[in-house]
């Protein structure tokens, strides 16, 4: 059987169902997971060629490309992808790519369920699904370490990581304030018409700091960062960077004025789709909020880049 059939097994699915259609979560889009995967790519080209060597010998095991292609930057996107195209892949792994914390009393064990651990002789890809993106980082990053780890959940962990390690560091995964993650809260840059706060941050910011091209926008990124700041970055564990994401959510990405509300603001169904968010909060917003928000959304990128890279030379050394 081959592998890609195996893994929608984990998830209780014919792989026909890998092409029902859902809707969009939110979180990074595959355009900040391809910018974060190539970033650390570049990091690892740099200074450990090894671990990128390893990395790369991995991912040339997958020879199936229903899902995406088998290059760093593809194979970052892969998890979303699995989750957005199965019903059943959708409900096991949606809760392992956030940390939903309380604004104002942040408890991580509390928000990934106690981490709760694989059952015995379970492997990562079939955690339970109240993992959040903490414990697996975590979980993966051990089965990478373990020789005895089959080829194939050694792909499937590996894929995993190049997705998580990115979604840790996005703030709007990392905080719940009953809005959907951003998605029924309601944002104005100016005179511009309003938008979708998640809309805002994880598709046009990220457009405009990484632009068409990936690996061009990664390159400008990485070349921004001084030395002393890759190294602080690279530093820490999955827990801390969550709660950095949080703080970020709360200062920056919710950091609306005091007078900027705004009143009620209904956003138009899609064609053929019921809109599922009614009113919701308006906020307006200016050039400075927007300043600080690209450079935010930069910045986080870069982290990602750097952490990821980090986590691989971890688990590959």
């Amino acid at each position: 059987m081959r592998r890609s059939l195996c893994v929608v097994a984990v998830f209780g699915a014919a792989f026909a169902t890998l092409f029902l259609p859902v809707r969009q979560s939110h979180a990074w889009g595959p355009e900040a997971h391809r910018a974060i995967a190539v970033i650390a790519d570049k990091v690892l080209q740099q200074s450990d060629a090894a671990a990128r060597g390893k990395v790369q010998a991995v991912l040339a095991t997958d020879k199936d490309n229903r899902l995406t292609k088998s290059d760093i930057a593809s194979e970052a996107t892969w998890a979303d992808v699995l989750r957005d195209k199965s019903q059943e892949a959708r409900f096991a792994t949606s809760g392992w790519h956030a940390v939903r914390l309380r604004p104002d009393s942040p408890d991580v064990a509390a928000a990934c369920a106690g981490h709760k651990p694989l059952p015995a002789g379970y492997p990562a890809s079939r955690g339970p699904p109240d993992n959040c993106v903490v414990d697996k980082i975590l979980q993966f990053e051990k089965e990478l370490q373990n020789p005895d780890t089959s080829a194939g959940e050694r792909l499937a962990a590996l894929q995993f990581l190049l997705n998580l390690a990115g979604d840790v560091n996005d703030p709007l995964l990392a905080i719940d304030r009953g809005d959907q993650g951003g998605y029924c809260t309601a944002v104005q840059i100016g005179a511009k018409p309003p938008v979708r706060l998640s809309t805002y941050w994880q598709s046009t910011l990220v457009g405009e700091v990484v632009g068409r091209d990936a690996a061009a926008g990664a390159a400008r990124i990485l070349t921004s960062v001084p030395a002393a700041d890759a190294q602080k970055w690279a530093a820490g564990n999955p827990e801390g960077w969550a709660l950095e994401s949080h703080e970020i959510a709360k200062t920056v990405v919710y950091g609306f004025a005091p007078d900027s509300a705004a009143g009620k603001y209904a956003f138009p169904g899609g064609k053929g789709e019921q809109e599922g968010c009614a009113e919701v909060a308006l906020y307006r917003a200016g050039a400075d909020y927007e300043t600080k928000a690209l450079a935010t959304v930069k910045q986080q990128l870069a982290k990602g880049g750097f952490r990821l890279a980090q986590i691989l030379r971890d688990s590959f050394k």
